[in-house]
């Protein structure tokens, strides 16, 4: 039996979400470096600013600017078109800072990206983002940030690039979690430094208790992820690896998710 698209993902996108994505998209190319290209018939993905001319070069200063290059570092080119300049705040350009408000902005969001900005290359950006798209279509990851920000693009660009600079800069999801897995926390283990044994020691504990483990699929096809809550005591682990062993779960949960699914269901055992 073939299983429902929800909406809002691949496959059965309205027009008004089809044009969210695609500008979703054009701005996030330009996060990553890609040079501008001509704007499509509607305006949607035009680059304020940019020049036909510039449509197959870097988005860099040219020789006679040289001289205010190096008073304003490299040039900066809006990120959003005019038309959506008419419907909501802009980001002027690539270092902007986006005006959320507290309320949409608890986890300080807004910090990690202007962090992105300034201390990632585009290239460091590009490869982190494909680092977490891993197996996933990549039209699926922009549009769960989009329905996350309730299709509110410059929202969901913040969100998407302070999560890569979170995966990439502070957890190191792909590069060591995901990559290492638990061979890598039994290397840890052995180690002759304290601090790095003790987190390999607390990281296994949880794996051998079976605090929580993937099984099965319940009937919308979505990976069954148990939690043995009773197993957890407070204060046993160190923080630091139960958010490791945490990320480890989920992003194993990613792994095995089988289109049109996108998403995981936690049930909590009291009992088991």
């Amino acid at each position: 039996m073939a299983l429902k698209i929800g909406p809002g993902r691949l496959g059965n996108l309205t027009l008004e979400q089809e044009a969210k994505l695609q500008e979703l998209w054009t701005v996030t190319l330009r996060v990553f470096g890609v040079p501008p290209r001509l704007a499509d018939t509607d305006g949607i993905g035009h680059v304020e600013g940019a020049e036909d001319s510039d449509a197959g070069k870097p988005a860099q200063d040219t020789p006679h600017d040289s001289s205010s290059a190096k008073k304003k570092g490299k040039r900066r080119i809006p990120l959003f078109g005019k038309k959506h300049q008419a419907e909501a705040s802009t980001l002027e350009s690539a270092s902007s800072t986006p005006k959320n408000s507290d309320a949409d902005d608890k986890y300080g969001q807004t910090k990690e990206f202007e962090q992105a900005i300034a201390s990632l290359s585009p290239e460091d950006l590009r490869n982190a983002f494909w680092s977490m798209v891993k197996h996933d279509h990549p039209d699926n990851l922009l549009l769960r940030f989009l329905r996350a920000r309730k299709w509110d693009v410059e929202k969901a660009l913040v969100m998407l690039i302070s999560t890569m600079h979170w995966r990439s800069q502070e957890m190191h999801v792909d590069d060591d979690v995901i990559k290492r897995g638990e061979g890598g926390a039994a290397e840890d283990a052995k180690s002759s430094d304290h601090g790095v044994k003790k987190e390999g020691e607390d990281f296994l504990a949880q794996v051998k208790l079976g605090k929580s483990y993937l099984h099965g699929i319940d009937k919308e096809g979505r990976p069954m992820c148990f939690v043995r809550v009773r197993l957890h005591k407070a204060g046993e682990q160190s923080e630091a690896s139960l958010e490791r062993y945490t990320v480890y779960v989920i992003e194993t949960a990613r792994l095995v998710l089988s289109p049109p699914v996108d998403t995981a269901v936690r049930s909590t055992l009291e009992l088991a």
